[in-house]
């Protein structure tokens, strides 16, 4: 009776490992730095980053200039308004680009999870050893 049940169990082993596909993963770092929709949002970050500092630049210098307390003090209060609404429009349009771009990733690599049949896959930074890299395939699609 134990050798039937051992037999068994052996054999339900063997099917469920021989049905199992694997673990892919992928580098969320290559796709940040190669996708061109990534690109592009983190120029367009990068750019706002710049206008606010060249802003800054310039009303510091506006501030030098004053001749009065009250005109430095007025010029102040206009540029942190304005310093400060720049920052929020930052913000908002970084977390709206990362909301897109993980929405679009995320698709891709379920679609490629899918086609080459694996059970999950993870971040590659979570890897320690194993797994099948989708990075490439992943792009492929994004592109």
């Amino acid at each position: 009776m134990k050798k039937t049940i051992l037999s068994v169990l052996c054999f339900m082993f063997l099917t469920l490992a021989s049905n199992a596909a694997g673990i892919g993963y992928v580098n969320y770092d290559t796709i940040s730095k190669t996708y061109p929709l990534a690109k592009r949002y983190t120029n367009d970050l990068n750019n706002k980053v710049n206008g606010i500092k060249n802003y800054t630049k310039q009303k510091e210098a506006e501030v030098n200039k004053a001749q009065s307390a009250a005109q430095k003090a007025n010029i102040r209060k206009a540029a942190l308004a304005e310093i400060e609404r720049r920052q929020k429009d930052y913000l908002t349009t970084r977390d709206r680009y990362e909301l897109d771009l993980t929405k679009k990733i995320n698709a891709a690599v379920e679609k490629v999870r899918v086609q080459k049949k694996l059970d999950i896959v993870l971040n590659k930074t979570s890897v320690v050893a194993g797994g099948v890299d989708i990075t490439q395939s992943v792009l492929a699609i994004l592109k």
